[in-house]
């Protein structure tokens, strides 16, 4: 079936791309097996008001509607790791000085820093905000991509251009930029005029010089002061997108708490002070739950039923002391888990409240 395989094929290129397979370590199960990329999960489905499906998540129980709904989130989530990664390799120690030389204000923060460690304080944080502080983080993200197209494409185009005449024209690059970094303006015009006169032939040079240049001007000549004028308006527009660049990144180093922390810790020449929250495999090891057993859940009950007379009570007294022991026994669990940070850990502790607010059914 090779020829159907080959059209059939081909008729797939016309449709949308596909994203199955996810890239590696983007599925849902290589998420949630990842510490750090569980937490930023955990986040992004707070962000969008998904604690419940994150309870039904933690707690195994799906509904129909939640494949969806995961898969939606999934690829949000998949996308901002994708941008982010993009974002961290173009803040290369050069990059990242051309930025600050065309910003003052995230000038200072290189030069408080260092270009290394600011990069590494950006990098630091670039994920998480791209969750937590999703203007900031499309800020820095717009910037960069509107600079790197920039770069590869109009820039290119100039480049491209420069060269060719250059070759063509049968003059080096460095006689170019020599010529062109000449100050004087007579001295300069005088050798642009010698590199042209290269490629202006013999010909048209007495044609030119018996009409009095009327006859035909010398092309290559003004190619080279084009080409000179292509490239400073090329160098003011990158110069803009550098800036733009540097104020995303001052913008959010200076207006987002965490990033401003990790900075801070940073000219302090210390690892960032807050530790990195649990993901979905080390909350739900460490929740409190792995330590209720039903035994010794009901010999509390009896123990507190003595202690207050339960027996002997009225319905009403007997219902109040149930709601009572419930908040106790929640109270006991709460101590247990007072420790614990993070999305995913208030997740599993609310899961086991509700295990205990159910068991006052059972109470007796």
């Amino acid at each position: 079936m090779g020829i159907f395989d080959s059209f059939r094929k081909s008729k797939e290129k016309e449709k949308a791309p596909h994203t199955t397979p996810p890239p590696p370590g983007h599925t849902l199960t290589e998420v949630l097996q990842d510490k750090n990329k569980s937490h930023l999960f955990g986040e992004l489905l707070k962000r969008d008001g998904n604690e419940d499906l994150a309870l039904r998540l933690a707690s195994g129980k799906l509904e129909e509607s939640d494949i969806f709904y995961l898969e939606q989130q999934r690829k949000i989530f998949s996308e901002k790791m994708t941008q982010s990664e993009k974002i961290e390799a173009l803040l290369t120690k050069d990059n990242v000085i051309e930025f600050a030389r065309n910003h003052p204000e995230f000038e200072k923060v290189i030069n408080l820093l260092g270009p290394e460690k600011a990069i590494k304080v950006i990098q630091g944080q670039l994920k998480n905000i791209s969750i937590t502080d999703e203007y900031r983080f499309n800020s820095i993200a717009s910037a960069i991509e509107t600079y790197e197209g920039y770069r590869t494409g109009e820039l290119k185009t100039v480049n491209d251009k420069v060269e060719k005449l250059c070759k063509d024209k049968k003059i080096t690059p460095k006689e170019y930029l020599d010529a062109l970094a000449i100050t004087d303006p007579e001295e300069k015009e005088r050798v642009l005029r010698e590199l042209s006169d290269r490629t202006y032939s013999g010909f048209s040079k007495a044609i030119n010089f018996i009409s009095r240049g009327a006859f035909k001007k010398n092309s290559t000549l003004e190619d080279l002061r084009y080409s000179e004028f292509l490239m400073e308006t090329s160098i003011d527009e990158l110069n803009a997108y550098q800036n733009n660049i540097g104020a995303a990144l001052f913008a959010s180093l200076s207006g987002n708490e965490e990033m401003r922390s990790s900075l801070f810790s940073g000219l302090l020449n210390e690892k960032a002070t807050e530790e990195a929250k649990p993901g979905f495999k080390d909350a739900k090891k460490e929740s409190a739950s792995n330590t209720f057993t039903e035994k010794k859940f009901n010999e509390d009950w009896e123990a507190y039923k003595k202690a207050s007379g339960y027996e002997t009570a009225s319905a009403l007294d007997q219902d109040a002391t149930k709601d009572a022991f419930i908040e106790e026994q929640k109270g006991k669990y709460q101590e247990k888990n007072k420790q614990a940070q993070g999305f995913w850990a208030s997740i599993f502790t609310t899961l086991l409240e509700e295990m205990i607010n159910n068991k006052k059914a059972e109470l007796n």
